[in-house]
């Protein structure tokens, strides 16, 4: 049922994107809405450029900091998203991406995604501690002599 439905959201999704994309070519014509959507789309490209630069250099900034930055990583998954959605051509997918990319807006969804995924996901720590056994594990004592074999096959 739930693909039904999600089947049924992306074909009213495309039909209302074609129907917008058709009355604003109507509007303004069919090159500078084509010159629009190119702009547009390279927008979208740097933008998923420039904040993968700036997420590196901030995650890089808060593990050398020794914290854990969850937060650096969803926001910038955010702005990728609106990056790809401003990539698609049409005009409900750019208005996506603007409000992606609002503090307000992207503040919520953070907080709703990181509330979904907070419970899902398990954090593991590390020490410098060395590894210590104890007397009750046993040790095996062995010798290993390398032959090589001559020809090469399967026996």
């Amino acid at each position: 049922m739930p693909l039904l439905v999600f089947i049924f959201v992306f074909f009213v999704y495309v039909y209302l994107e074609i129907s917008l994309l058709v009355s604003v070519g109507s509007h303004l014509g069919v090159l500078p809405m084509m010159l629009l959507m190119i702009a547009i789309s390279v927008i979208g490209l740097w933008i998923v450029k420039a904040r993968g630069i700036f997420t590196m250099w901030q995650v890089k900034k808060q593990l050398g900091e020794g914290k854990i930055p969850t937060q650096a990583v969803s926001s910038s998954v955010l702005f990728v998203l609106a990056g790809v959605l401003l990539i698609i051509p049409g005009f409900i997918s750019d208005a996506l991406a603007v409000l992606l990319m609002l503090p307000f807006s992207r503040e919520w969804l953070e907080k709703i995604a990181l509330s979904c995924f907070a419970n899902k996901v398990k954090f593991f720590s590390f020490s410098s501690q060395q590894y210590h056994h104890s007397q009750a594990e046993t040790t095996f004592e062995a010798e290993f002599e390398r032959k090589v074999d001559e020809d090469k096959r399967l026996k």
